[in-house]
């Protein structure tokens, strides 16, 4: 618990001793609870009130995108089928006539269950050229067709007025002639035709539309008539005229006025409404309405209207639901209220027992983590003078804390470093900053062994901002450092052998010349010749220089063909007991999770030790922020080839960076941390045993807060074990 806190708690339990020892305590608050619980009942009813409006108005919300949704369906399928009509312009000219019938015959029967009767084709004579209809309806007779010719003005489609009919089943068929002039030149040639069953194509589009429960959708044109609705009844008829028939001593001033006000003058909107129907409900029903205009151009100026209706009754449901839970958090919050009344007196006695109890706890625990911490953790006060030393601190150093209490650091820095000057600048900093975190330098213990550590240092302040003293966390680092050189020396052992085995190639083709023209030359000369003993000395010297470079070549294993058969998995077992305990005192954990009967690869085993090495090496360097971290090596077959992924918790390789991780001398380390040939070594490697090098990875720099870590991909053709 921090001091705040205690402080806290503190000023409450002298509040709470004064407060209850007052005789009139009980009363006040008996009284000050019920002004409490009043207004908060009447601020539910308040809020009750609030959230019905608002849960009627997102409930017409999502009706007037029922709504906008229903309109646009009608308004894309005009669309649709007037690009349909205009296509068959194309065929208006087809002297024969086959492909036109064809067109003609094809749009009819693609919209046949959209509500299309009929397709027609007349000349500008008004005589009929082509007719198709579907099954079912009588055909339409050519002295019929009334079509006005010198009314069509532009070059696009037209719904002429409705005609309602009835067959003799008393069925209602709401029909409109959509027409679309034929123009060429800018003379009118013909006019294609289709007669379009309006009821037909408003139920299949909105007939199965739902608005909660049991809402529907109905349609009006420009004069109020029905040409869609659930009442059948309604269908063709003015639907002001509808209503006051089926319900003649009935009021519906509401709903009339946002027909006549906003509707049918195009505009978009909800409202709300008295009913006396509902589907299968009778009675006065409240209803709640959105509605939105069908917007084309085929209607002019005409206005149609689609509105989408529900009851309010069916979302007063959740209304009522909302009361409720309100209410119910009220009842809880009045109950917690009695309770804390109850217990509040007690626990105010007891927060002094419970004080102590967590100091004595929190002591406890900083002890325990005191005592068994690896780490060296010491506490110094404003002079510099150590007065907290743990066992970590000494089996790190060996001095025991009876030796360092009361004494300053300067025994444990090495005679060639500066004291006074290194703990000066460490202390600056520290008052600077707060803190200092990783800093690297050496130590001495008491049996004389210099140590490298990592130095974190705190300030710790009282309330008042006094600086009470320091904390201090040593970690040794000597084995890590170790590490890093051992690593780096293995980059420059590869380096070294990648360049011998550039030299020793480029001096091999000389030394094939000078010894194929020497041997030559020797056949020309007499044994006992001089020349000859010449000749022969020079064979001698270039077998000698070919044998220094096959020596090169022999140490950087470059040979031209891949005789070895090599066990992979004995090999990561061999490079993983070399450096495991490295890795160890590292805080690195490696696991190994290698497929049994693991195939063998062709190619030589410590080129492929290297290239685990290398990488190894590679994770290592990227967990070194952290100072801690998990390595990872899986192993197994996949068709062809073996698999060996390497993967690690490092900080990640960041996007900028990750097309150039095998270039050669490229590398992110600092300068005599590295040579940038490591990758590029176990690039060449892997490629030479026929085989391919990938990585995937999520850097610290690109995600930051997220989990980082790379993986090396390592796949290599796999050979017989047989």
């Amino acid at each position: 618990m921090d001091r705040k806190m205690k402080k806290f708690l503190l000023l409450i339990d002298r509040l709470s001793n004064f407060f209850f020892k007052k005789k009139f305590t009980p009363f006040l608050i008996s009284i000050l609870f019920f002004i409490i619980f009043g207004i908060a009942f009447y601020l539910i009813y308040l809020d009750s009130e609030a959230i019905k409006e608002q849960i009627n108005d997102d409930f017409n919300q999502q009706q007037l995108i029922l709504a906008r949704q229903s309109s646009a369906q009608f308004e894309l399928f005009l669309d649709n089928l007037e690009i349909q009509l205009k296509s068959l312009k194309w065929f208006a000219e087809d002297t024969e006539g086959k492909i036109r019938r064809v067109a003609m015959e094809s749009v009819l029967r693609q919209n046949s269950d959209m509500g299309i009767i009929d397709i027609g084709l007349i000349n500008d004579r008004r005589k009929l050229i082509e007719y198709f209809k579907i099954e079912g309806f009588p055909k339409l007779e050519p002295e019929k067709i009334k079509i006005e010719l010198s009314d069509f003005h532009k070059e696009s489609m037209t719904l002429a007025p409705l005609s309602i009919n009835r067959n003799i089943d008393g069925k209602i068929f709401i029909i409109s002639f959509i027409k679309i002039p034929l123009i060429s030149d800018g003379k009118l040639t013909g006019v294609l035709f289709v007669r379009l069953d309006l009821s037909k194509l408003f139920t299949k589009l909105i007939g199965n539309v739902r608005s909660g429960k049991s809402g529907y959708s109905w349609v009006i044109d420009e004069n109020a008539i029905a040409l869609y609705h659930p009442e059948k009844d309604f269908i063709g008829r003015n639907i002001f005229e509808a209503r006051r028939e089926k319900k003649p001593y009935v009021n519906f001033s509401q709903i009339n006025i946002i027909m006549k006000d906003k509707m049918l003058k195009g505009e978009e909107g909800t409202g709300i409404y008295e009913s006396w129907w509902h589907r299968d409900l009778k009675g006065k029903i409240t209803k709640l309405i959105a509605f939105t205009p069908i917007k084309i151009n085929a209607l002019d100026d005409k206005v149609w209207s689609i509105a989408v209706v529900a009851p309010i009754s069916e979302v007063a449901v959740a209304i009522d639901k909302a009361y409720i839970r309100h209410l119910g958090a009220e009842l809880f919050i009045a109950f917690g209220m009695i309770l804390f009344a109850f217990f509040f007196a007690a626990y105010q006695r007891r927060i002094s027992e419970s004080l102590k109890e967590r100091v004595t706890e929190q002591q406890e625990i900083i002890t325990s983590i005191l005592e068994n911490s690896l780490d060296a953790i010491i506490f110094t006060d404003k002079d510099n003078l150590c007065r907290v030393w743990n066992k970590g601190a000494e089996k790190m150093f060996g001095y025991t804390p009876e030796e360092m209490i009361g004494h300053s650091f300067r025994r444990l820095i090495p005679g060639d470093i500066d004291a006074d000057e290194e703990l000066k600048q460490i202390n600056d900093l520290v008052v600077k900053n707060g803190y200092i975190s990783n800093y690297i330098s050496e130590r001495i213990t008491k049996s004389g062994k210099k140590i490298t550590v990592n130095i974190s240092k705190t300030l710790i302040s009282s309330l008042k901002g006094e600086i009470l003293g320091y904390s201090i966390i040593v970690r040794d680092e000597t084995e890590k450092i170790e590490l890093e050189h051992m690593m780096y020396n293995t980059e420059k052992l590869a380096s070294i052998g990648t360049l011998a085995a550039g030299v020793a190639h480029e001096i091999n083709n000389p030394l094939a010349v000078i010894l194929g023209f020497t041997d030559l030359l020797v056949d020309k000369f007499q044994p006992d010749s001089q020349t000859y003993k010449d000749l022969k000395t020079i064979e001698s010297n270039v077998n000698h220089a070919k044998k220094i470079v096959e020596n090169l070549l022999g140490f950087a294993r470059i040979t031209e063909g891949l005789e070895d058969n090599t066990d992979p998995k004995a090999c990561i077992e061999t490079v993983s007991t070399i450096v495991k305990n490295t890795l160890f005192t590292s805080k690195i954990e490696l696991k190994l999770n290698l497929q049994d009967n693991l195939p063998n690869i062709r190619g030589d085993s410590r080129e492929f030790q290297q290239v685990i090495f290398n990488l190894i090496n590679n994770s290592v360097s990227a967990m070194k922020k952290t100072g801690k971290g998990e390595i990872k090596i899986d192993g197994y077959e996949s068709g062809n080839n073996i698999i060996i992924e390497i993967s690690d918790s490092g900080i990640g390789i960041p996007n900028r960076i990750k097309q150039k991780i095998f270039d050669p001398f490229f590398t992110t380390k600092k300068v005599g941390e590295g040579t940038g040939l490591g990758l590029s070594l176990c690039y060449g490697i892997i490629a030479k045993f026929g085989g391919k090098i990938d990585f995937r990875s999520i850097s610290e720099e690109d995600n930051p807060g997220s989990k980082t870590g790379t993986t090396f991909i390592v796949t290599i053709p796999k050979v017989d074990n047989n």
